[in-house]
């Protein structure tokens, strides 16, 4: 059981996949969502945010102004709503 362990512990832990990892060790795995989000009233500062990141360096060949073309669409009275994901898990393992 130790070897699985080190196996998946190499792979990231998700609020998608973190009942599937934590299952094999628990005999109770219950995952608890917070819902949040995050009202947006200044594309620009959005945009500037998501190409400051290191993990979107894929988009720098993407003219920001097209960026904006796409988010505008979702835009309702000024605002962009971007809804935002966090959880938790409460774990129990059997008493023998």
């Amino acid at each position: 059981m130790l070897m699985v362990w080190k196996i998946r512990a190499n792979k990231n832990f998700t609020l998608q996949n973190g009942k599937a990892m934590l299952e094999p060790f628990f005999s109770e795995v219950q995952r608890l969502d917070y819902e949040d989000s995050l009202a947006v009233t200044n594309l620009d500062d959005l945009i500037e945010y998501i190409y400051s990141l290191s993990s979107m360096t894929s988009l720098s060949s993407v003219p920001k102004e097209e960026i904006r073309e796409v988010l505008a669409k979702f835009v309702v009275d000024g605002v962009l709503n971007v809804p935002k994901e966090y959880g938790m898990f409460c774990c129990r393992k059997a008493e023998n």
